[in-house]
């Protein structure tokens, strides 16, 4: 898949981003080190810089919000606890916006939901491009979201690496492999043939992945996007090869009422991919009610601390 840079020009301007920040809690304010730093043309490429208190260099944690690839914010979606708690035990966090379905739409981008993984992926090049500068460790960087934000965060981690060494453009050419994923109420695949085999007939999320109106239409046009599923999918990309992941679901698989956002964000999506996850021999943790997550403390943050300061 092709970076979304175009212009080695506005490249370089964006790639100028100022001096070394100052910590986020130096005046005691969770506010941001640097905010709305540009890694791409459009106004939704941007991100916020949270720095801890000390020496560094530090690890990082890098923050993909939710919202369906159609909505939400970097502020508004990265918890305040989880945040500060990343800053308290000495990580640095990064939170990005993205190009949304529409954006691609409107420029072209097929399937849709190419453009907000790309620029996740941009997001996490930039922020190790500028290691150095940020007072950053780019060995050591997590990746972390919720819902949409957390597919893509198992897709940019899973992904063999996408680094384009002979890239005139000195973004690309950096790694794209972490060391953990923290992903809350995932979506792990985004082939509707499986979605709805691990989910049930009440799933009617992903369509707008590939720009359908209707996920009956997704089912019935399954095999014309058949190429996509192996680039795409989280269950299709994980390897024992990967590193760790930690799934968390806030309902179990007995819920009064489920209405479309249960089935949106079910359990079974993470069932579902820690078999197929485990059977190729990946780390695959998982939790939700009823199913604490065996062998690590059922905690999302807590987990990716660990990981990132090993």
């Amino acid at each position: 898949m092709k970076a979304p840079w175009k212009n080695a020009a506005l490249a370089a301007a964006c790639l100028a981003v100022g001096a070394l920040p100052i910590p986020a809690h130096a005046a005691g304010k969770p506010t941001p080190s640097k905010s709305n730093v540009a890694y791409g043309s459009h106004p939704n490429q941007v991100l916020d810089l949270y720095l801890p208190e000390g020496k560094g260099p530090f690890p990082v944690a890098l923050f993909i919000h939710g919202g369906g690839w159609t909505s939400g914010d970097k502020v508004k979606k990265l918890h305040p606890a989880e945040r500060d708690r990343l800053l308290k035990a000495g990580v640095a966090v990064v939170s990005t916006n993205y190009r949304f379905i529409a954006d691609a739409k409107k420029e072209k981008i097929f399937p849709p939901v190419l453009a907000p993984l790309e620029d996740a992926k941009r997001a996490l090049q930039f922020t190790r491009y500028h290691a150095g500068e940020w007072n950053l460790d780019p060995k050591r960087v997590v990746l972390f979201g919720s819902s949409a934000g957390a597919f893509s965060s198992l897709w940019l981690g899973l992904s063999p690496e996408m680094a384009q060494p002979d890239s005139p453009d000195p973004v690309a050419r950096m790694s794209t492999r972490v060391r953990a994923i923290g992903a809350f109420i995932p979506q792990t695949s985004i082939d509707p043939r499986e979605m709805r085999e691990w989910v049930g007939p009440g799933l009617t999320y992903g369509n707008h992945a590939f720009g359908v109106k209707s996920f009956a239409e997704f089912l019935k046009r399954r095999d014309e996007f058949a190429q996509w599923y192996p680039k795409l999918s989280p269950s299709a990309l994980v390897s024992k090869d990967d590193p760790p992941i930690y799934m968390a679901y806030p309902k179990g698989l007995d819920v009064a009422n489920p209405d479309r956002s249960y089935y949106t964000h079910s359990p079974r999506f993470g069932l579902g991919f820690q078999k197929v996850a485990q059977g190729r021999g990946a780390v695959c943790y998982l939790q939700f009610p009823g199913h604490p997550a065996e062998g690590i403390k059922p905690d999302e943050i807590g987990f990716l601390i660990r990981e990132v300061k090993k």
